[in-house]
Order: structure tokens, then C-alpha cells, then sequence
């Protein structure tokens, strides 16, 4: 799969890429994801050199949680959104995920999830 660029647009772009994966194609993708956050993202995406560092400095806790939630997004076809508005100089710039995934097992302990996954981008003074 091509790179994308890290936009609204090349994220809705490389789920489309994604979810026309087999299922056994696309959850090798979930776990990778899920496994290495930061790896999966410079693999997937062509990001800009402040997107860069600014994925090379995020807390471990935040990428593993990250990951967590793609991989779980993944795995259901999930949508997941990109919000980036025009960065504010002299703001501070805030990445948010905001999720309304659910994920459940059935009466035979089967994979269920439902809901979305969208990341924003915000900028605070």
C-alpha cells in the first residue's frame, strides 16, 4: 500500500486502502498497529518533519493507547477521522482522540466492536 499523507484526506484515504483488505490482510495490519504505533505510522504515512518529531516525542503510554484503538478500529471497519484545522502560531498544539468505540465479545467469546475513532488535532493558547 502506498504512503499517505498525514490529512483528513490521506487518513479517509488509507482506511479506504484498509478495509479492502481481506480479513486475514487487514488484521496482520491491527496487529501491527497495535504492536508498534510509531512504526506503523512512519510505514503508512508520508508525514511532514514537525509531524515526525512530533510522533518521535509523544509519551509511550499515549502511542500504546493509540494503537490500541486503531487496532480495535480495524478490526470492525471502524471509521476513523482526522481533524486538523490550520495551526495557530504562538498555540500550543494538543493531539486528542476521542472514541465512542465498543468493543465486546459474543456468547462465543468473538470479537465485536461498534462506534468510531477520530483523531483532532487542537491548538490552545
Amino acid at each position: 500500500m502506498p504512503s499517505q499523507p498525514f490529512t483528513p484526506a490521506g487518513v479517509t484515504a488509507k482506511t479506504t486502502e484498509l478495509y479492502a483488505l481481506s480479513d486475514s490482510l487487514l488484521f496482520a495490519q491491527a496487529d501491527a498497529v497495535e504492536s508498534d504505533f510509531k512504526l506503523w505510522m512512519t510505514s503508512n504515512f508520508s508525514l511532514t518533519t514537525p509531524q515526525a518529531d512530533y510522533l518521535a516525542n509523544m509519551n509511550p503510554h499515549v502511542i500504546k493507547y493509540y494503537g490500541i484503538q486503531c487496532s480495535m478500529a480495524f478490526r470492525g471497519r471502524l471509521s476513523i477521522l482526522l481533524v486538523s484545522p490550520t495551526p495557530i502560531l504562538g498555540y500550543v498544539k494538543w493531539q486528542v482522540s476521542e472514541s465512542t468505540l465498543a468493543v465486546k465479545t459474543n456468547a462465543s467469546g468473538a470479537l465485536v466492536s461498534s462506534g468510531s475513532l477520530t483523531f483532532k488535532i487542537e491548538y490552545l493558547p
